[in-house]
């Protein structure tokens, strides 16, 4: 952001191949569930805006950072909430004056498993390896299909 004009940039291109919703969150599917951390956010945040998820009864994103500094798009957590996207930060180391949750994605997402309609439940992620293994553990424990939990890897 700080680069003068004409400055050298480096750029990678896109990871990934992107999420299968329209193949594989059909319409047996009412709930999704969004886990990202870190740089895991960009993919989810295309798939919230890309409005595929706009017809589903229920759509949650588990979103970690270690702090809040690091919290990419805090500022489109509104709209991402007029749109239908329970937005659920989770910070793992903190800071002050944090009032939301606080450890990591996969806690936050034991803690409220009670809910969930495995049947109706699909899920895209994004993040670190331990975090997707966790998650996915947690959801096809709980009965969700293991198909109906996507990665964009």
């Amino acid at each position: 952001c700080s680069a003068a004009a004409g400055s050298e940039l480096i750029m990678s291109p896109a990871m990934g191949n992107g999420f299968k919703v329209d193949e594989k969150l059909g319409g047996d599917v009412t709930d999704v569930l969004l886990f990202a951390a870190g740089s895991g956010i960009s993919p989810i945040r295309s798939a919230i805006e890309s409005g595929k998820l706009a017809a589903k009864s229920s759509v949650t994103l588990y979103y970690g950072a270690r702090e809040p500094a690091l919290m990419a798009y805090m500022d489109k957590f509104g709209a991402w909430e007029d749109v239908g996207v329970k937005v659920v930060p989770v910070l793992s180391q903190g800071g002050d004056g944090w009032e939301g949750r606080a450890g990591y994605v996969q806690a936050a997402l034991r803690e409220d498993i009670a809910g969930l309609a495995p049947a109706k439940t699909g899920a895209l992620m994004c993040g670190m390896k331990g975090m997707a293994e966790d998650v996915k553990t947690t959801l096809t424990e709980a009965g969700v299909d293991e198909e109906k939990i996507l990665t964009n890897f």
